[in-house]
């Protein structure tokens, strides 16, 4: 475990790495560890998986939804400062298929409002914006390495951060309310036991060692086959944020305009493709329309009532862009991107043939 710590660190180009259990208490552990709790309001991207948000609620704190950028299809930071309200404390951009968020100008505002950031990063192993590495930007990161990420060992997380009294924390709560090269026996604060298993280490460490040669792959490829989509009337891929000079691509989401498809669904796409052998991953539904959050099955005893969601505030016409887009997305699964470019000729080419 230690070992892997130290080697996920330097790859990530991070002072501090904690391994946990899976990317979800990742996120959990980073807040409770910046002194997120009852009451606080944690932004957070609608386009997500539910673990994004789930984690605030875990800390007893709640989140509010932030609608997404059309062509990036990530937070959108405009929408970010109307938002904040007296109870805001900290911000969670999530780096969606790898993509990261404009994160300086996110950082500006959380300097602005004195709020804290964690990057979800559960799909962003390798990506670098504007010279920097995600993860690194925000007061910590977090990382997935479930099955099927672009660094997996089946299971498994981590937390970097350049903060030496943060990495203490978080490894504090991770890890029974211990200290570092203190007894073993003594609990100095609140914890629990979120620590990696020695097996699990072990696998990324061998993953680690061949990750570039494939992240390198991968993301020519992608370029490859986005430049082939966008010369499809009616379909264009994810739009790297600007400044993103390596892109993770857990993902590789497209977007269609359905009149341009003899007004085919989402679901009709999706059929379409898999019959003919191309492989789709199901698109994350938007928070705001999950029923944990429609109708507000989360904590006992906690105040959800100002909250952006739930009930009536959950309708889609409160969060249009992320809505729409969800209509019309197909994600293919980042394996596609380590074929060869022939075979992501062939996908395109059978995209045209939707368009008769």
């Amino acid at each position: 475990m230690w070992e892997f710590q130290k080697e996920f660190a330097n790859f990530q180009e991070s002072k501090h790495c904690i391994a946990v259990t899976n990317g979800t208490v990742a996120i959990e552990a980073a807040l409770l560890a910046l002194g997120i709790g009852l009451g606080d309001e944690v932004i957070v991207s609608d386009y997500t998986f539910v673990a994004s948000a789930s984690a605030v609620v875990a800390t007893n704190a709640v989140p509010i939804f932030c609608d997404i950028n059309p062509e990036t299809l990530v937070m959108d930071v405009d929408k970010v400062e109307g938002l904040i309200t007296e109870r805001t404390k900290a911000i969670i951009p999530v780096h969606l298929g790898g993509n990261p968020v404009e994160i300086d100008r996110l950082l500006e505002i959380a300097k602005k409002y004195n709020l804290k950031i964690v990057e979800d990063s559960a799909h962003a192993q390798g990506t670098r914006y504007k010279g920097k590495r995600a993860g690194n930007w925000g007061d910590a990161g977090t990382f997935s390495f479930q099955a099927s990420k672009v660094l997996t060992s089946g299971e498994g997380g981590a937390i970097i951060t350049n903060d030496d009294n943060l990495a203490d924390k978080i490894y504090s709560i991770i890890d029974c309310g211990r200290k570092k090269n203190h007894f073993s026996y003594a609990h100095y604060v609140y914890g629990t036991n979120y620590r990696i298993s020695e097996f699990l280490a072990a696998l990324l460490r061998s993953q680690l060692k061949k990750f570039p040669e494939q992240h390198k792959i991968r993301n020519e490829h992608a370029k490859y086959f986005s430049e082939k989509l966008n010369q499809i009337e009616g379909i264009y891929a994810m739009k790297p944020t600007p400044g993103t000079t390596m892109l993770g691509w857990y993902v590789f989401p497209i977007v269609f305009e359905s009149e341009k498809f003899a007004n085919i669904t989402q679901s009709e796409f999706n059929r379409k493709l898999n019959q003919n052998g191309i492989p789709t991953d199901a698109c994350y539904p938007p928070l705001h329309s999950l029923q944990c959050f429609k109708e507000i099955n989360l904590r006992k005893g906690i105040d959800y009532s100002k909250a952006n969601w739930g009930g009536s505030k959950s309708d889609d016409e409160n969060f249009p862009v992320v809505s729409e887009i969800y209509t019309r997305s197909v994600e293919f699964p980042q394996e596609m991107l380590l074929s060869s470019k022939e075979k992501l000729d062939q996908v395109v080419d059978f995209i045209k043939t939707l368009k008769n």
